[in-house]
């Protein structure tokens, strides 16, 4: 229930943001609000939760008084033969009839309705822990979706500025072959480069289409410019707390799948002795009473009144060897579960640990390849100037320009594989809330 009153205070956060929505850009926060009420999967898994959630009052039924109430009425004819002096004789007799009875049934053992209770409890914890795995899914898939389409652009801009220093280069190279400075190989080379650099923008433009067109399907509404990564504002700092085995250690517990397997298990226990109660005995009391009048043709014009308080006891004594087979199965099914939840919990293991490095070693990345970035920026001046003064040739200001390039896309590649990881990993420990996303959403600035 706890997830449930805290995507109703995100819903209600959104509802009160919503007024201002038209007039700002888009960023992460306001399209995560959004996705939690248009988002089909999100919203499937919570109809899917509110549905599990009724096996609880349907078990508990089951320990409950049952009252019932029964009745008929006719209008009836039967034939009478009997032996008179002259032989048979028969006569018709017309009558009516009714019967009503009011029953009420409370169970005071049946082995199975108990268990039926205890495994609902598991059941419908299990559906709140996967309701809150669907929640941290949807915050993943968002912030995925978002970043995917900065880094496309990123990677896009990146694209336009080679565009930008070849063509100025190839310009250059076209002026001095014409002026008998230059070589035809310069031109040539220009051209080449710059060629290729066109041929990967189309690439680039279709992959940004691409991230948009999923992030709309994500959020299910149309885009309003995007909020993009302020590397100023972007918090480099390792993962906290600092040791990968206390990261391992809270995933284990509150892992939201962790969690609903665990609980999976908890109900598999129970299936077990559902399966068990078939050899028990079953004890109902029962309090009935029942008004009839003509209720068969031995009675006609008799009216009865009866009361009537009992226990019932049913005990089985033989099923064929069908309660056994139900245990077997209910064993085998249950050791399923074991398994799949110790398969889960490596599996999370090992995710953390990966996601943990990509955090914790994001910070290193990001500082080296803001480094490499402003020694490529170094080797792309001292070249200039060795060109001019004749120590260096064109290839060598293209091969600037390209390391330069590879440098911005590697560091806006870190960037965002670093934000990534830091969100994954608060999926993983079921950490990632509005407040979480908020905490991202400060890293961004209005794009234009």
């Amino acid at each position: 229930m706890a997830s449930r009153a805290v995507v109703s205070s995100v819903l209600a956060l959104g509802l009160l943001w919503g007024g201002g929505q038209l007039a700002r850009a888009d960023d992460l926060l306001s399209l995560y609000r959004q996705a939690l009420e248009a988002n089909a999967s999100y919203l499937a898994a919570r109809a899917e939760a509110d549905a599990q959630r009724e096996v609880l009052p349907q078990a508990r039924a089951q320990l409950l008084p049952n009252l019932s109430f029964s009745g008929s009425k006719g209008k009836n004819t039967t034939e009478q033969t009997s032996q008179g002096f002259y032989g048979p004789v028969t006569r018709e007799i017309d009558y009516n009839s009714h019967n009503y009875a009011l029953t009420l049934k409370q169970p005071l053992f049946r082995a199975y309705n108990f268990a039926l209770y205890a495994q609902s409890k598991a059941q419908v914890a299990s559906a709140d822990a996967r309701l809150e795995q669907a929640l941290q899914d949807l915050a993943v898939t968002v912030g995925s979706a978002y970043f995917d389409v900065l880094l496309a652009r990123s990677e896009l801009q990146v694209n336009r500025s080679q565009q930008q220093a070849y063509e100025a280069q190839m310009q250059y190279a076209e002026k001095a072959f014409r002026a008998g400075a230059g070589t035809r190989t310069d031109v040539d080379e220009a051209r080449s480069r710059l060629d290729l650099v066109k041929a990967q923008a189309i690439q680039l433009e279709y992959k940004v289409e691409f991230a948009l067109d999923t992030l709309r399907t994500v959020v299910g509404r149309p885009l309003t410019p995007l909020s993009t990564l302020n590397p100023e504002r972007l918090e480099l700092v390792p993962p906290d707390p600092v040791r990968l085995e206390d990261w391992v250690e809270v995933a284990e517990q509150v892992n939201p799948k962790l969690r609903a397997l665990r609980s999976d298990v908890e109900a598999a226990e129970k299936e077990v002795w559902k399966a068990r109660s078939g050899h028990m005995p079953t004890v109902d009391l029962v309090a009935q009473r029942s008004d009839s009048k003509s209720d068969s043709n031995t009675t006609i014009g008799s009216e009865y009144d009866t009361k009537m308080v009992g226990v019932q006891v049913s005990i089985p004594i033989f099923s064929g060897g069908y309660v056994n087979s139900t245990v077997r199965q209910a064993q085998a099914n249950l050791e399923k579960v074991r398994q799949q939840m110790e398969a889960m919990r490596r599996e999370v293991g090992l995710q953390v640990r990966k996601e943990f490095d990509g955090a914790a070693q994001g910070v290193h990345w990001v500082k080296a390849y803001t480094q490499a970035v402003q020694s490529a920026e170094q080797t792309l001046f001292s070249t200039r100037k060795g060109f001019q003064a004749g120590t260096r040739n064109s290839l060598d200001i293209l091969n600037a320009e390209q390391s330069l390039a590879s440098a911005h896309r590697d560091l806006s590649r870190g960037r965002y594989e670093y934000v990534l990881a830091r969100l994954r990993l608060m999926a993983l420990v079921g950490r990632l809330d509005n407040e979480e996303m908020s905490r991202f959403n400060t890293w961004l600035e209005a794009g234009n």
